[in-house]
């Protein structure tokens, strides 16, 4: 079923005056495909630190897998993994770091259990798997640069879990699970989908909406001032937080709906077009 994008966004509030953050996805948004920066948004990214803009990376993953990124773009500020559920330094060093309760992660690993889902476990940094060697854990391998850890029975690990991830190729599956355990821990953890394969499951402020809140806190910036970019479901929140929301153009209909303005994809520069067409016109000079 087709959406009416045009109705949609103009309920959405009027784009903002000024420009002073910007807050971005990377995998979809800021990332190519190949998982590399490409040359265009690295000249975006200086033209925003020129300019006197802060840029902050909000992504699902662990810090580690972020912390090369930031040093390539040469980050100076906070950033936030898990969705939010940790704030961190450009070491990597976290400020922020929240976890899930006990209670919580029985539902979740018996959910995903009984759905036959592949479920990974976070503690930070640390990736704890039951099969090091499925397809779903290669693949995150190679993206990631993380190692996994097997571990004969994830209940037995619990303690300091910062998020869960539940795999699969069954998408239609994936989005009832989404849908079902987003009901069942209300208020309890944050449950979006980071791609169409991902679940995340996070602590309740463990969201991209609270990072942006944070992150626009930590340097003395308004959310309304605040221009961000995603292409997910889990980039939603932040939308909703932000003065002007961006969307990827490969991004689903109810992203694309939710979000102010569309640019191109992340195949296309998508993400250094959206930085001169909406962002830099936005930015006031002092």
């Amino acid at each position: 079923m087709s959406i009416d994008l045009d109705t949609i966004h103009a309920e959405l509030p009027a784009l903002p005056e000024t420009i002073r953050m910007v807050v971005s996805d990377m995998d979809g948004t800021l990332l190519t495909p190949e998982k590399t920066i490409a040359p265009s948004t690295m000249a975006m990214a200086k033209e925003l630190q020129k300019r006197g803009i802060p840029l902050c990376l909000a992504s699902a993953r662990p810090p580690a897998a972020m912390t090369k990124y930031i040093s390539q773009l040469g980050l100076s500020g906070q950033n936030a993994g898990f969705n939010g559920g940790i704030i961190f330094s450009p070491d990597g060093t976290p400020t922020v770091s929240r976890v899930l309760s006990r209670d919580v992660l029985s539902v979740v690993h018996d959910m995903l259990h009984v759905h036959g889902i592949e479920t990974w476990l976070l503690r930070q940094s640390y990736w704890m798997v039951r099969d090091a060697a499925t397809p779903f854990v290669e693949h995150e391998r190679r993206i990631t640069e993380l190692t996994p850890h097997t571990v004969p029975d994830l209940r037995q690990e619990f303690d300091g879990i910062g998020k869960v991830m539940g795999v699969s190729n069954n998408y239609d599956l994936l989005q009832r699970v989404e849908t079902e355990l987003a009901v069942m821990l209300r208020g309890e953890a944050s449950v979006r989908r980071s791609s169409e394969m991902l679940l995340d499951i996070t602590p309740a402020l463990a969201n991209k909406g609270e990072a942006v809140r944070e992150l626009a806190l930590a340097h003395g910036v308004a959310p309304d001032e605040v221009a961000c970019l995603g292409d997910a479901h889990n980039d939603l929140p932040m939308f909703a937080v932000a003065g002007l929301g961006i969307a990827m153009g490969q991004a689903e209909d109810d992203v694309r709906a939710a979000a102010q303005v569309l640019t191109d994809t992340n195949e296309r520069d998508g993400w250094a077009k959206a930085v001169e067409r909406y962002i830099l016109p936005r930015v006031k000079n002092t």
